[in-house]
């Protein structure tokens, strides 16, 4: 009998759990949001949500986020009104339910994402003392990159490896528009912080980026006439050049277009 009493007791503790998480799932009778979208406003880390008002009695909307687009949802917050503000930390997927005490919109809203381009694609670079017919520049595309010759004036490079003392373990990036090949175009680097995620849309090194063997990340900011896309290097290798006394960079990077006007990355350094 004693057996069979705790036996109840915790299917009892595990249904009352159930229950204490069941907020975070769809199944409410309130009606969905719709029109989940990004304000005008939106722009580096500061992402500002709107949405339609729900015409239901309702006591507020709590909005959902998951980093990186994965996982499950997490509650950001709740508001009021049909707006919220994310001081966001890394790229990810938004969504909207309305609530009234414990009852909530039968699904999510519409999805929005603040996700970056990933192209997942190792690209290598040399500098300046490896082999002239070794690739030394990179051009950052939407959705794929290319390497080349920095010293060629058909390649406009937005930034290029180069060395400033041979035979060491590290090595510059120069922007495409600076220095010995500055034919290209130009760029600006930033040092990460303790996120991956995100980079500062207003801090920002012109010219030229030490880079270390222990280094994995660096973001860099690409400046066009009708807006700023932002790229984040990661996955860096920075390794000796056997064949020559050079110096190796290899990367795979994201990219945010300038039509998002975002600075914000997944948290990934590999």
């Amino acid at each position: 009998m004693k057996k069979l009493s705790l036996i109840l007791v915790a299917v009892l503790i595990a249904a009352l759990a159930g229950c204490a998480g069941d907020t975070t799932e769809p199944g409410g009778t309130l009606t969905t949001v719709t029109g989940l979208e990004f304000d005008a406003t939106t722009a580096g880390r500061t992402i500002v949500l709107t949405w339609a008002a729900v015409s239901d009695e309702k006591d507020g909307y709590q909005v959902y986020f998951k980093a990186d687009a994965t996982g499950s949802w997490t509650v950001l917050g709740e508001t009021t009104t049909e707006t919220y503000t994310h001081n966001a930390t890394n790229a990810g997927t938004y969504a909207v339910r309305a609530y009234k005490e414990t009852n909530y919109s039968e699904n999510y809203s519409n999805e929005v994402s603040t996700m970056p381009n990933v192209v997942n694609v190792t690209y290598t670079i040399y500098d300046n003392y490896s082999a002239a017919d070794k690739p030394s520049g990179f051009i950052f595309g939407a959705t794929a990159g290319q390497t080349g010759s920095a010293a060629s004036t058909s390649f406009a490079q937005d930034l290029y490896a180069y060395d400033e003392s041979k035979g060491d373990d590290d090595v510059w990036l120069y922007s495409g528009s600076f220095g010995a090949f500055g034919n290209g175009n130009t760029c600006y680097f930033q040092e990460p912080g303790s996120t991956y995620g995100s980079c500062d849309p207003g801090t920002w090194i012109s010219n030229s980026y030490i880079l270390y063997t222990s280094d994995s990340v660096v973001f860099v900011k690409l400046p066009y006439s009708d807006g700023n896309a932002y790229a984040k290097m990661y996955g860096l290798s920075v390794t000796p050049d056997e064949t020559a006394n050079g110096t190796i960079v290899s990367f795979k990077y994201e990219y945010q277009p300038k039509a998002a006007n975002l600075t914000v990355f997944t948290s990934n350094a590999n």
